[in-house]
């Protein structure tokens, strides 16, 4: 079966093929490096981007198999997501399936086929309410409209949400402040996003014409990784759940 970084348990390996995967990867650092016309040490400072400047013997170390799992696993999934069809060519055995594919096959093994449906949204009195005398099925709306997603649980647990445009995800907040992706759930019928009373935030539309994705995730509990690579080497993990609804907006 094919596998992304997701997929590779680097702290499970054993010693001598983790030092192996290193070197692999190491290998792919280089012909990145190469290929880019940078040094090996910018590819490595790139990957860690964020975090505390390694040392000036970690180079060295990491060309002889010798780097933390944690530093292994993050420079494995950054050349993963920028530089995965490069990388695949110096180290065909650790890049051997693209974010895009594992993402997607994340989304057909969880999804069920019904609980999500897009619900236009009407202001009345100052408080955000689900809009009288239209359609229960939802699949165009204007530029401009306000709308929600409506998500029926049959139990309770917590949510995170994305957005597809274009063949792209981006997070989506499901609280009532942009850094608040991942929220509980009822096993009830339910509008998101929502603030931290229960009342809906709708969402509207200004920017992006045509086809959009929206996913809903959840799980019993809070154990629910907020970044894709996590989630798509979970695709058999059978107590995740994908809820997916199209919709197309129009000016």
């Amino acid at each position: 079966m094919d596998k992304n970084s997701g997929d590779i348990d680097w702290r499970a390996l054993p010693k001598e093929e983790r030092v192996t995967f290193t070197l692999r990867l190491y290998r792919a650092v280089s012909g990145v490096a190469d290929a880019q016309r940078i040094t090996i040490r910018q590819v490595i400072d790139q990957a860690f981007k964020g975090l505390p400047e390694v040392g000036t013997d970690y180079e060295s170390n990491f060309r002889r198999g010798n780097t933390s799992v944690e530093k292994a696993q993050l420079v494995h999934q950054w050349l993963e997501v920028n530089h995965f069809d490069l990388a695949k060519i110096f180290a065909p055995e650790l890049f051997q399936m693209n974010p895009a594919r594992a993402w997607d096959r994340f989304l057909e093994k969880r999804r069920v086929d019904t609980g999500l449906r897009i619900v236009r949204m009407q202001n009345e009195f100052g408080i955000a309410q689900r809009a009288a005398n239209v359609s229960d099925v939802c699949d165009v709306l204007q530029f401009g409209q306000e709308y929600c997603l409506e998500l029926t649980s049959d139990r309770s647990g917590h949510a995170i949400a994305f957005q597809g445009y274009r063949g792209k995800w981006y997070p989506l907040a499901l609280g009532n402040d942009e850094g608040r992706w991942r929220i509980p759930i009822v096993d009830d019928v339910q509008l998101l996003p929502r603030d931290h009373k229960g009342k809906p935030i709708p969402l509207v539309e200004l920017d992006d014409a045509g086809d959009h994705s929206f996913v809903v995730i959840t799980a019993p509990d809070r154990d629910l990784p907020l970044d894709q690579p996590s989630l798509a080497a979970r695709f058999e993990d059978e107590f995740l759940r994908v809820f997916q609804i199209n919709v197309r907006f129009v000016t």
